[in-house]
């Protein structure tokens, strides 16, 4: 088996950013955009009441409150969130994330242990594991 076989068969957890960062749904999007900025990501899982329901990524940011002109900190994170929020286990293959993300035309996946968020994984940190 190739080193890049190996590494598509590797768990996901070996590529996972822990812990996630996350917000709630009543979180306005300029709180969410403090912690984007605070932590350097380009997302944050929101939850409702503790359980994860969405994700806010950058581009909403841009395309439901600037490119539509609305106020950040009258908006709450539900109102712009992505939903429903795309998970995988923390032990499915890296190959199997990438396909999820390919098929569903994300770039981010909630990473969970025995159904409960561990923390998020993209794109680029698994293409990076394979270069």
């Amino acid at each position: 088996m190739s080193s890049r076989a190996a590494l598509l068969e590797s768990p996901v957890r070996t590529v996972t950013r822990s812990p996630p960062i996350t917000a709630s749904v009543l979180d306005t999007v300029m709180t969410v955009v403090y912690r984007m900025v605070t932590y350097a990501i380009g997302a944050v899982i929101i939850e409702d009441q503790g359980i994860p329901v969405g994700i806010i990524t950058e581009r909403d940011i841009i395309e439901k409150i600037v490119h539509a002109n609305k106020d950040s900190t009258k908006t709450f994170a539900g109102d712009i969130m992505s939903w429903p929020l795309i998970t995988i286990e923390q032990e499915k293959p890296i190959g199997e994330a990438l396909r999820l993300m390919q098929d569903r035309d994300i770039r981010r996946l909630a990473v969970t242990k025995a159904g409960n968020l561990i923390g998020i994984v993209t794109e680029r940190r698994l293409l990076g594991a394979l270069s």
